[in-house]
């Protein structure tokens, strides 16, 4: 299996390792009713879930990985869809059998294992990608029309604010699982925030605490990072937030942009309405006021509604083109990698590096 593509036909005949939250909710039913895909295979240590997934899906199961990969059958691409720490060991186990691999996120627990999996995917046949599928959404991609337009000037501020109150006490709260907020939100966070961006990072700052939910894990993570082009983003993900901030605000020299509930509020000043500013440099302000004096300002307001998700990128659809037909990777393992770099460099300096 080449990565140019398989040349083959038909729906891409697709394993998924892990019956959870993430391979059950999200890849089986995403899966199960495409014409494009058809899941062969489930492996799962639980026996309820595998009956399950056989009554549901007709298909061959396994308790067993190992086991698997002696007989993958007619299996093309694996889905791993495992806890964190398995995902890099189980990615390359499947390249090496030939197969292609989409791996949830994390792509790894950290940046050691981060980079063995950005070798092991060059060295690869097959195709390797991450499903960092809120890369799809198009209210980003909405966002960074409204960047590119040049409505708000020069963009120099991003506050980004993935923020709820919620408890948790599962697996993914400790450390020793690769759990916390940066592995599990974070890879979604980041990646938005190195598409607005839109320049190298070259520096990063970061806080982490546990607050609230039970395992000894981070839950509360702020990031800052500039660009190479001077762009400031103010990033923040936490469980412990009981009131409601916006998700997205956006600095221009002309405007501003914030993300109220479905809709996006722009208030914005024509450039053209503008006069030239000059600096008054006498210390004794006429009036002893600061400021253009008498200047009103000639403020524009329009709102955009958010795209639903109907409109977001099919994930599965660019996956299936760059197996089938060649295309690029919709995500590409070394985008991944750079999200990862900012992780380790966020904890760099805390008691969770």
């Amino acid at each position: 299996m080449a990565k140019n593509g398989s040349k083959q036909d038909g729906p891409i005949r697709t394993a998924i390792v892990g019956l959870g939250r993430a391979g059950w909710s999200i890849h089986v039913n995403g899966l199960k009713d495409r014409a494009d895909y058809k899941i062969t295979v489930c492996i799962d240590p639980e026996e309820e879930r595998r009956k399950e997934a056989e009554q549901l899906l007709g298909c061959r199961t396994f308790a067993d990985w190992k086991q698997f990969l002696k007989d993958p059958g007619d299996a093309e691409l694996v889905i791993i869809a495992t806890a964190s720490p398995m995902h890099v060991p189980m990615s390359i186990d499947a390249l090496k059998a030939g197969l292609h691999v989409l791996s949830e996120k994390p792509m790894a627990v950290n940046l050691k294992e981060a980079a063995l999996m950005i070798k092991a995917a060059r060295k690869a046949k097959a195709l390797y990608t991450v499903h960092q599928n809120y890369r799809c959404q198009a209210e980003l991609h909405q966002a960074l029309e409204v960047i590119n337009s040049g409505i708000l000037g020069k963009v120099f501020f991003i506050k980004m604010n993935w923020s709820n109150f919620s408890r948790r006490n599962d697996w993914q709260t400790l450390r020793k699982y690769g759990g916390g907020t940066l592995n599990n939100t974070g890879p979604h966070s980041i990646d938005h925030a190195l598409q607005l961006m839109q320049s190298p990072v070259v520096d990063v700052w970061g806080d982490l605490q546990a607050v609230v939910t039970a395992g000894d894990a981070e839950d509360h993570v702020k990031i800052l990072m500039r660009g190479k082009n001077g762009r400031v983003i103010d990033m923040e993900v936490t469980a412990a937030c009981a009131v409601k901030q916006p998700k997205l605000m956006i600095l221009g020299s002309l405007g501003t942009l914030v993300r109220e509930n479905d809709e996006y509020l722009i208030r914005y000043l024509d450039p053209a309405t503008l006069p030239k500013l000059k600096v008054d440099a006498r210390l004794a302000v006429p009036g002893r006021k600061y400021g253009v004096q008498g200047e009103q300002l000639s403020w524009q307001e329009k709102r955009i509604p958010a795209s639903p998700p109907e409109k977001n990128v099919d994930f599965y659809a660019e996956l299936y083109n760059s197996i089938r037909k060649g295309k690029k990777l919709f995500i590409k393992p070394e985008e991944v990698y750079a999200q990862m770099e900012i992780n380790a460099r966020a904890r760099k300096g805390t008691k969770f590096a």
